[in-house]
């Protein structure tokens, strides 16, 4: 075995390695924002994850990693996908995860592949085929049947599951769409430093919209929230800030650049397995065979879908370097 075929299984096993700390540190990032809530109300949460992660990343990007701002032109583009992808996004999942469960969330963000080939297809950056109607109605028949068990009389839910469980799948479509729409962007500036003006951008938005609204009521309490949190409230926010929002986005990019996306879609299905078992001994969530059944299907019709996204790309390459020879025979030497 050569050198070079050792290098690229030990880039392959980091990469592995990243997707499972991703799944993990995912899997009990939606508990760890269900036990904030006991002390942070969704706003404030949202307030203090967006303006210290901003800071954070700017301070990397620009002290650390050194890249230079944005070119002026892409202002306006990298401000639209930052609200999308991080003031809407964040917004949706903090309400959601206040109104339904750690696993709920888990299992329903774990469907964003399936998301992002809807839109794919809707818009016409992928074919359409049976393979992948298939897989997407079986993924959505995991989360119909989660909802239906979780909704019958026997379940320990509050009535707002339901709400929270919509606005959680609104969530998952506006981050598919986000990724869509950041495909262009990113082939002009690296990832971390598209990331750190999307979340300036979305921070200084919420903040003004948070301090204007407290201002205009006089609740000029609400902006001392902070004084109220205790140890424990604030580690959970340095988990939030710098392993599910930084961490996770560092590793999840490096993962990408490395293994196919049909391997990620995999390893998201470790997120509701964990969330599932933190949810119950940490939350006191419901465990029930339901739930495991669900996600089996969920993660069938992912899988389904990946890989018949997989084979198409794989066979639109093959197709095109085949021409590519036919054309170079035919070409004058």
């Amino acid at each position: 075995m050569s050198f070079k075929s050792v290098g690229m299984s030990s880039e392959t096993t980091r990469a592995h390695l990243a997707l499972i700390t991703v799944s993990s540190i995912y899997g009990y990032f939606y508990v760890a924002m269900k036990l904030l809530y006991k002390t942070l109300s969704p706003p404030e949460f949202i307030l203090l994850r967006l303006v210290l992660t901003a800071f954070f990343v700017i301070m990397i990007d620009r002290l650390i990693l050194k890249h230079p701002p944005p070119e002026k032109q892409d202002w306006l583009k990298i401000g639209g996908l930052g609200l999308v992808g991080v003031f809407v996004v964040q917004t949706l999942i903090a309400w959601g995860v206040h109104h339904t469960t750690a696993f709920h969330t888990s299992l329903i963000m774990a469907t964003i592949p399936i998301m992002t080939l809807i839109l794919s297809i809707l818009g016409r950056r992928e074919g359409f085929h049976i393979y992948k109607l298939t897989g997407i109605i079986t993924a959505f028949s995991g989360v119909s049947i989660l909802l239906f068990f979780s909704g019958s009389a026997q379940a320990e839910l509050p009535g707002s599951y339901l709400w929270g469980d919509a606005i959680i799948l609104m969530n998952a479509m506006a981050f598919s769409w986000f990724l869509l729409g950041s495909q262009q962007i990113l082939k002009k500036y690296q990832p971390f430093q598209f990331m750190a003006y999307c979340y300036i951008v979305s921070a200084v938005a919420f903040s003004l919209l948070y301090i204007g609204q407290n201002l205009l009521s006089g609740n000029w309490g609400a902006l001392l929230f902070f004084n109220k949190m205790s140890l424990t409230d604030w580690l959970l926010i340095a988990y939030v800030v710098f392993f599910a929002s930084i961490g996770s986005y560092t590793l999840n990019n490096y993962a990408l650049r490395r293994v196919s996306p049909s391997i990620v879609a995999i390893y998201m299905f470790i997120q509701p397995m964990i969330s599932a078992v933190a949810g119950f001994y940490l939350l006191h969530e419901t465990m029930n065979l339901h739930m495991v059944f669900a996600t089996l299907l969920s993660f069938a019709g992912v899988m389904m879908t990946t890989g018949a996204s997989q084979k198409e790309k794989a066979k639109q390459l093959a197709q095109a370097a085949l021409e590519d020879v036919k054309s170079s025979e035919v070409a004058p030497h």
